[in-house]
Formats: structure tokens, C-alpha cells, sequence
């Protein structure tokens, strides 16, 4: 057979007595010194064991165990020609070898130690004679190890696993952190799948760093069991405790190993990573909100009142547009008298409708599929609108029963109050007093009219004949109790006294007087779709202009030929049919404020008897809860005045509930007004890409619907990971100095690391097996004491006789019995060779 590269055949001078050997190749094998050994070994037939030696070379380096003296296993070997180069025959532990050179050394230099003669080892105790060591005639290169990936440009060290494995954890703990945080608040969809693309990353951190604690676990058992004596049963314990969750009751392995132990801990304890990392990823019902356009958002635009034509009305898909109020004419039929107008009559029966429901119901009437046409199918929305409007403009004047009450300072005049706190409680006899008809248009102009309001008289008409002349005020006077203003104030009053009789009836009631007059002005409206509900919230007014700006002076006759009486100051400020566009607008307003001051009007009182049990009504105030506490003895509220303005919101709000009014207009186009339905397709149901004329017709708004979403959890992904992290590295750095402390050598409990650290002889003499069960190993056996370190190979082997000690077998590394193995310890000074227990 050819040689192999780095080999070389040679021929052993020892002749056996009587069994011929058969040749094999030798192994070059390094000395501390550089040179090499060349091992050769001769097969003996009768036997069945192959002997080895060593032949010295003087060049190169390799792999071997490092002594200056020939070694001789005696173990059954296989051929030499068929052993592959680093195969576990060639493999020893150079550093170990080191160190017992060191100390041979050191004890020699003390003279605390004997020096071993290495000249001359003997093969067998059935061969007296030594084996003359044969030398290589020529020098020799030092053998390559073959490599199966000649082109990686580095060799890889087993080391680098523990640091890989830590690294690789690591890097899993932030892909996991990263890939949650990219879900928090995204919709939940696709959860099993997210959720398991998590956990993988979980379990792969997990078992990034459990690998790398492991291999730092097995460094550190080997430096354990190379320094101290264990129990069999300590030893079983210490090599599979993190295999078997059992070995922690091995009181002698916690109290001998407990680095190791603690590394064997965390193992155990690292699917806790998973366990707990699982619920950093949580699906909670969240609020999602996004900026959008809607469509079929309208708002107010009182102008189209100013050009309304009532007699040829604008037609909106098949319907007619709808004016806030009705008109009377001075024109004759079918003749176009010069001079005629139209002047106003009454609120339109349509918007009276709109208006009482939405009184009703004690809010804005609502468009019908509002909010699925406006916010789509399954969202929620709000947008705000602006626009210009009445608004009633109040003002306190007075409370208290002996307080004065002030006129109302308007623009155009001053005004006085039409009655004082004496007609309240407790004085008088109301609760609720609301006087608003005070210089109301009078819907009878002219004392002799015709069909559609024309007067029977002939041209020229009254100048004022159909003028507005002022927009009556809203005088209210209401009595809160004291008591209620005493809970506020943290006092304490009697209860509500029944009649006047009590002697506390002076002091329970506190009258208030306050005006409101109305005003042109700017709305800013929010306006929110909820489900099917609809909410609207005013967020700011801002007042203009009075509506008509003259002062109302009762008590005054006109005599200006018509039948409305109602005077007011300066009459130049009068608002006349004639100014078309301003009296239309005028007339819009007027409506509005008349459906207001028509169910607020009245009293609430007590009778006669001056009893508070049964209050007597004379408004259609008590039509709805809106300012009267029903489980108060209708008492009004004592926030009535700001109630009162958000019942005229209300109303003008509920405008927007019926399109088909003239003055409703699309929120994006105030210029085009919207009618009952929307010709643009819903961008919400929409397949297809809108056209810039379909989008012209969307307005801003924000939908939001309650959702399942992610919620991620970083702070306890991350006390989790940075503590898991944190004990893995300390894991490695005591895996790193194990691994130095085994000379840089990476220990394993591989089968073959097993094998070749139970190579002395001295394991031989003891019986391994029960008699009873061949697979158990005695209780006694496990309690002897073993460890790692220097062991004889002829020591205690029955099949061989050799002599004790150094001089007396080959000197190998593996388990033995106390007193058979010397374990090497470092001290701060020196590397000492000592034997346990002496």
C-alpha cells in the first residue's frame, strides 16, 4: 500500500520470540521542543494488541502529545495505515503535558522531586527487554492536515461556536424586538401567522444563547472534574445536569460544582424566554384614527335665501329647492304692476316640521344614512364646518331678590327689561318667566288683503308695509334654589321650603333676569358620526352684526298705514321689502329666531295657594326636558341661559338634516348647493380611481372605528431579553476562562472525548455492572471518588503487570479512583502537580 503523505514506512530491530510482526507506518507526533516523534507501531498475532514507538524528528510541528519521552498504548489499535491523519490515536492534550513538564521542572529546581528517568519504558510485562527506539534516517516535513474546504480562507476553531451561538441570540432578541414594533397598532389580521413568526424568533433566541451556555457548561465541567475528586454519582449528575432535571437533588454536585451548576440552571430555566417574550405582543381593541376626505359633507350658506325665486324654485334631482320662509305679493295676477314686492308672511311649514322634531328630540335633527354615506360602512367620522348664521347673544342683567336689574345696551339704543325680580320667586309667584314677542313681525300687514296676501288698495303702498323693524328680544327671568347653589358652594341650607309660610321661603329661591338678542355670526360647527348617532358641538361663535340693528320702543303707536304696530328706532335701519337680496336673508333669520322664541315663550308658576307641589305651565317649554328639570318641580336649570343658545344651534343645525332646503350646500363647493341626493359616487365603496370633478366634492375629514390592533410591549420584551442576555454572557465569560484554563483546548462530551478520557487502566479493576442488572452500575461504585487528571496506564490492570507509579506504565490523561489520578491546580505562583486527599 502506498504511503500517505507525511507517513513513512518503517522496519522495527526488535524481533519477537516467537510471533513475527507485521510492519506498519509511523506518525510523526511533536515534542515541547519542536521535533517530532515518528510513532510506529507492530501488530503482534497471538495477542491481538499492536505496539507503538516513537521515532524523533527534528523539523516542523504537529499535532501529538508533547513529552520528551517515547510513549507505548498497549491498547488494541487498529492498522496504522488505515488511521486517518487527527484521528483520536494521535490526539493529546499538549498543554497538560506542558504544564507537568513545568512542574517535573520546578520540583527538580526545589529538589522537592525526583526526576523520572524517560530513557527506557517497556512495552509489555511479557517482554523483559526494552523496545530500542528507532530513528528516521532522513528528516521529515511536517504533515498538512488534510482540509475539506481548502478554499475558506480560515480555519475555523470550535471555540468560535459558544460566541457564534451568543451572537446568534442576540441577534434573534432584536429581529424579535424589531418585528414587533413594526406591528404595534396595526390592525390585527393575520394573527396565528404573526404570532408564530414571533415565537420562531423567540425559540431562536432562546436557543442561541442556551447553546452558548452549554458549551460554556461542558468547559467548565471539565475544569471542575480536572480539580477536584467527585463521587460516581456526583460525576453522573455533573455531566447530564443539563440533560436530566433530576441531578439537582445531587447535593454533592451543587455544593462541589456550583458554576456549573448555575450554568445548567439557566439552561433549564431558558424556555422561560419564550414563555415570557409570548406575551409582549398583546391584541386590544384600540381607537384607529385617520385624516381623510368624506363625501357627502354639507354645510349652511344663507345667500342662496338672498336670490331664492320662489316662483320659478331651482329643481335638484327631481326635487324642488326649499325656502325657510313664505311669501305674499303685491303683485296683481297676470300683471306686472310697477313697484310690486313680495314681503314675508310666516316660517315654511317644511321647516317648521324640521324645527319642532328637532325640539323634540332635544337635538339636531339628522340626515337620513348620514353616517354611512358620509363616513362608509363600519367607520366612524367627524369633520368641522364653517358658516355664517344667527346666534342669540345673552347678557345677565340681574339676580338676586333686592338686586337692580339693568337695561340691555344695544347697538342702536338702550332697553329696558319688561318686568323686574318681583314677579319671581320669592316675591312673585313664577319660576319661569319668557317674554319674546315684544316687536314680533305681525303676520297681518295690511287690514284688507286679497289671495297671497295682496292689498285690496291701489299703488303707492305704505313705505313700511312688510319692513322688518326689529328682531324681538328674549327677556327671561327663572329662579334657581339656594340650596342647589349651596351644594356647589359646599354649604349647608334646610330643604326646599313647601309654602310661604316657612320662614326660610325669603331666602330659597335666587331670581335671575337676562336678555338675548340676535345676532349675525360665524359658526364654527364639529360634527361627529358615531354608529348611527349623530352629535354636533358648537366651537366657537363669533357675533357679527345685530340681526336688525334699530331698538324696539314699545307702548308707541306707528299710524303708518299698516296693521303691524310695532315701532322701533331709527326707523332708517328698517329692513324693507325692496332691498331684495338683504330682506330675503333678513327673513331667513327671522324664522329661525321665531321657531326659538315660539317654544320657549310662557310662564311656569305657582297657583294661588303659593304651593311648589303642583306648578302650573303656560309655555311649550314643558314640551321637552331641554330647560325645565321635571324631577325638580320644573324648576328651571340654573345653566338655562347657555341651554337656551344650544336649542337655537339646534335648530339651525337641523337645516342640515332636510338638503332639500334652499340654504344646504355641499361643504367643499359652498358656492353649489347640495340637494337631497349626492351625484358622486361614495369614495368609500368606490372601485375605481375618482376623477378630479369627483374629488372636488370631498372634504377633509377624521374616521376612526374600534378595532383589534397589535399593542407591543418593548420594556418587558426587553427586561426578559436583556436579563436572559446578561446571564448568557456571564455564561460565556465563564465558559472563556475554562476554556483557558484547559489550555485553549475545547472540551466536549462527545462519545469519543468519553473514550479517550477512560483510558486508565486503573477504571479496569473495578466491577462496572450489577449482577442483577448489567445496565445499572452499583450504589457502591457511585459512591467512590474519581477524577481528571494524570493517570498510569498500567496502573491496576489486571492484564498487565507493570509497575506503579511513572517508572512502572505509560503516563496518559483520563478519569481515575482517587490516589491513581494527580490533578493539576494553579496558585498565584506556580503550576503545581499534586495529588488530592495526600
Amino acid at each position: 500500500m502506498p504511503n500517505a503523505p507525511g507517513q513513512e514506512e518503517v522496519q522495527s530491530s526488535r524481533n519477537w520470540a516467537s510471533h513475527p510482526h507485521t510492519p506498519t507506518r509511523a506518525i510523526p507526533m511533536p515534542n515541547e521542543t519542536g521535533h517530532h516523534f515518528s510513532q510506529h507501531h507492530e501488530h503482534r498475532p497471538d495477542s491481538g494488541q499492536t505496539a507503538y514507538g516513537n521515532t524523533q524528528h527534528h523539523v516542523g510541528y504537529g499535532d501529538g502529545l508533547a513529552t520528551p519521552y517515547s510513549i507505548y498504548d498497549v491498547s488494541p489499535q487498529p492498522d496504522a495505515s488505515v488511521v486517518p491523519p487527527g484521528s483520536i490515536y494521535e490526539r493529546h492534550d499538549d498543554n497538560e503535558t506542558k504544564l507537568l513538564q513545568e512542574n517535573q521542572w520546578q520540583h527538580q529546581a526545589k529538589g522537592t522531586s525526583q526526576p523520572v528517568d524517560f530513557s527506557t519504558v517497556p512495552l509489555t510485562s511479557q517482554s523483559p527487554d526494552p523496545l530500542p527506539v528507532i530513528k528516521s534516517a532522513t528528516a521529515r516535513q511536517p504533515r498538512q492536515r488534510p482540509s475539506s474546504c481548502a478554499w475558506w480562507p480560515w480555519r475555523w476553531r470550535k471555540s468560535w461556536n459558544m460566541y457564534l451561538c451568543l451572537l446568534f441570540g442576540v441577534a434573534c432578541a432584536a429581529s424579535h424586538h424589531f418585528y414587533y414594533w413594526s406591528l404595534d397598532g396595526r390592525p390585527a389580521t393575520n394573527l396565528i401567522k404573526m404570532m408564530r413568526y414571533g415565537t420562531m424568533l423567540a425559540f431562536g433566541a432562546k436557543a442561541g444563547l442556551s447553546a452558548a451556555v452549554i458549551v460554556a457548561f461542558r468547559q467548565r465541567v471539565w475544569t471542575t472534574v480536572r480539580k477536584r475528586f467527585l463521587t460516581v454519582g456526583a460525576l453522573d449528575a455533573l455531566f447530564s445536569a443539563t440533560e436530566d432535571s433530576h441531578t439537582v437533588m445531587c447535593w454533592e454536585m451543587v455544593r462541589s460544582a456550583k458554576v456549573a451548576v448555575l450554568l445548567a440552571a439557566y439552561v433549564w430555566l431558558a424556555p422561560l424566554v419564550v414563555i415570557l417574550t409570548s406575551n409582549t405582543l398583546l391584541v386590544v381593541p384600540r381607537t384607529i384614527t385617520i385624516l381623510t376626505s368624506c363625501p357627502e359633507v354639507r354645510t349652511l350658506n344663507f345667500t342662496f335665501e338672498e336670490t331664492y325665486e320662489w316662483r320659478q324654485p331651482p329643481k335638484i334631482d327631481r326635487l324642488f329647492e326649499i325656502p325657510l320662509s313664505l311669501w305674499n305679493t303685491t303683485k296683481q295676477p297676470e300683471k306686472d304692476t310697477p313697484g310690486w314686492f313680495d314681503y314675508y308672511t310666516a316660517p315654511h311649514p317644511s321647516f317648521q316640521n324640521t324645527a319642532t322634531i328637532g325640539s323634540f328630540l332635544e337635538e339636531a335633527v339628522m340626515r337620513r344614512n348620514a353616517p354611512i354615506e358620509t363616513c362608509g360602512s363600519g367607520w366612524n367620522c367627524s369633520f368641522e364646518i364653517q358658516f355664517v348664521a344667527p346666534a342669540y347673544k345673552c347678557t345677565e342683567l340681574g339676580n338676586g331678590v333686592d338686586s337692580n336689574v339693568n337695561n340691555l345696551t344695544q347697538e342702536s339704543g338702550s332697553i329696558a327689561p319688561p318686568f323686574n325680580m318681583d314677579i319671581l320667586l320669592p316675591r312673585g309667584k313664577f319660576t319661569y318667566y319668557a317674554f319674546t314677542s315684544g316687536g314680533e313681525y305681525s303676520t297681518t300687514q295690511m287690514k284688507e288683503v286679497g289671495i297671497g296676501g295682496r292689498p285690496t288698495m291701489d299703488p303707492p303702498f305704505p313705505k313700511h308695509l312688510g319692513a322688518f323693524r326689529t328682531e324681538p328680544i328674549i327677556w327671561l327671568g327663572y329662579v334657581t334654589l339656594a340650596d342647589a347653589l349651596s351644594k356647589a358652594n359646599g354649604t349647608n341650607l334646610p330643604s326646599v321650603p313647601s309654602n310661604p309660610s316657612d320662614p326660610a321661603w325669603n331666602t330659597s329661591f335666587v331670581p335671575h333676569i337676562f336678555a338675548c338678542e340676535n345676532y349675525e355670526s360665524n359658526y364654527t360647527v364639529r360634527i361627529n358620526y358615531t354608529g348611527a348617532a349623530q352629535t354636533t358641538t358648537v366651537t366657537n361663535v363669533t357675533y357679527l352684526r345685530p340681526v336688525i340693528n334699530t331698538t324696539y320702543t314699545p307702548h308707541i303707536d306707528a299710524n303708518d298705514g299698516t296693521a303691524d304696530n310695532v315701532t322701533a328706532t331709527p326707523t332708517d335701519n328698517y329692513i324693507l321689502p325692496t332691498s331684495i337680496p338683504q330682506y330675503r336673508r333678513t327673513a331667513a333669520y327671522h324664522s329661525l329666531g321665531f321657531m326659538l322664541r315660539d317654544q320657549i315663550n310662557g310662564t311656569v308658576g305657582i297657583g294661588d295657594d303659593r304651593d311648589l307641589v303642583n306648578p302650573i305651565a303656560n309655555t311649550k317649554a314643558i314640551q321637552t326636558s331641554r330647560l325645565l328639570d321635571f324631577g325638580n318641580n320644573y324648576f328651571p336649570y340654573p345653566d338655562i341661559q347657555r341651554r337656551i343658545q344650544k336649542f337655537y344651534e339646534d335648530i339651525i343645525l337641523s337645516v342640515l338634516g332636510h338638503p332639500q332646503f334652499a340654504s344646504v350646500v355641499w361643504a367643499a363647493k359652498p358656492g353649489e348647493q347640495s340637494g337631497v341626493t349626492f351625484n358622486v359616487p361614495d369614495a368609500n365603496q368606490q372601485q375605481k380611481p375618482l376623477t378630479d370633478q369627483q374629488r372636488a366634492y370631498l372634504y377633509p375629514c377624521t374616521k376612526f372605528r374600534m378595532a383589534l390592533v397589535y399593542k407591543f410591549n418593548a420594556s418587558l420584551l426587553w427586561i426578559v431579553y436583556s436579563i436572559s442576555i446578561a446571564l448568557a454572557v456571564m455564561g460565556v465569560v465563564v465558559g472563556a476562562l475554562a476554556l483557558r484554563e484547559n489550555g485553549g483546548v475545547v472540551r466536549d462530551t462527545k462519545f469519543s472525548s468519553i473514550v479517550a478520557a477512560t483510558r486508565g487502566s486503573g477504571l479496569g479493576r473495578v466491577r462496572w455492572t450489577d449482577s442483577s442488572d448489567r445496565d445499572t452500575v452499583p450504589e457502591e461504585v457511585k459512591g467512590w471518588r474519581m477524577g481528571y487528571g494524570v493517570v498510569e496506564a498500567g496502573a491496576g490492570d489486571g492484564r498487565l503487570d507493570m509497575g506503579d507509579g511513572m517508572e512502572g506504565g505509560r503516563t496518559v490523561y483520563g478519569f481515575g479512583f482517587e490516589g491513581d489520578v494527580r490533578q493539576l491546580r494553579r496558585t498565584p505562583s506556580l503550576v503545581q502537580l499534586t495529588t488530592l486527599g495526600k
